[in-house]
């Protein structure tokens, strides 16, 4: 009787400390709900959260220094102060959707989410969503160019991809979206153990890893 209640006891905190796999690790697409897809936008290996590093104000001197934005480029932490590192803040974590990700496209149908960013071509297609403080309506070519050449998805070993396009789409709720459009030509592989996407946009500096060994969907690696 107590060996059985035991075993009974047992399994049930099994069950509480090994929860199901998620939905998109055992269904198929199109057995997915509004849930499966809000859970897979929300907490797959294609969502990240990043920590996001608020840079200091340049001084006048910087920016002349440093061609306002260093030629388009951001002028990052070791640009600032002659090339010692200044203090930062950090602000409330912001979402990276890898975009492209087969997945994360079927999801956001599912869910119904409108604003999604949208492209044409073959690409591997990050976009950072509520992004403070951009105004989108103004200089909406300098700024896409300035963000571009502040991006770029690193590899070990292997050459930097950078962005061929920037796209800015304002939110509803005044935030806006910057998506960041690299070429496939640049082939990212299972072979990779990890990619890093660094960005900088106005003083928000991010870094994210996302790991192509945890991106596979129904057997084949999906970006």
């Amino acid at each position: 009787m107590f060996r059985g209640s035991y075993i009974a006891v047992f399994t049930a905190s099994a069950v509480l400390l090994f929860p199901a796999d998620p939905a998109w690790k055992t269904k198929p697409v199109q057995q997915w709900d509004e849930q499966d897809a809000k859970q897979v936008l929300a907490d797959s290996p294609w969502v990240k959260r990043a920590v996001v590093a608020v840079l200091p104000e340049l001084t006048a001197q910087q920016r002349r220094e440093g061609g306002a934005t260093a030629g388009g480029r951001g002028i990052g932490m070791k640009g600032l102060n002659g090339g010692v590192a200044q203090p930062t803040k950090l602000v409330a974590p912001i979402t990276i959707r890898w975009e492209s990700a087969f997945p994360i496209r079927a999801a956001e149908l599912k869910a119904r989410e409108i604003g999604a960013p949208d492209w044409d071509g073959e690409a591997y297609v990050l976009a950072v969503y509520d992004v403070p403080d951009l105004k989108v309506a103004s200089n909406t070519k300098l700024l896409a160019t300035e963000l571009k050449q502040a991006a770029v998805l690193k590899r070990a070993g292997k050459k930097d991809v950078h962005p061929s396009n920037v796209e800015l789409m304002q939110q509803q709720n005044g935030l806006s979206t910057v998506a960041y459009v690299f070429p496939r030509s640049e082939e990212i592989t299972l072979g990779d153990q990890r990619i890093e996407f660094d960005a900088q946009i106005n003083r928000l500096s991010l870094a994210q890893y996302f790991f192509p060994s945890e991106m596979e969907f129904e057997g084949k690696l999906q970006l």
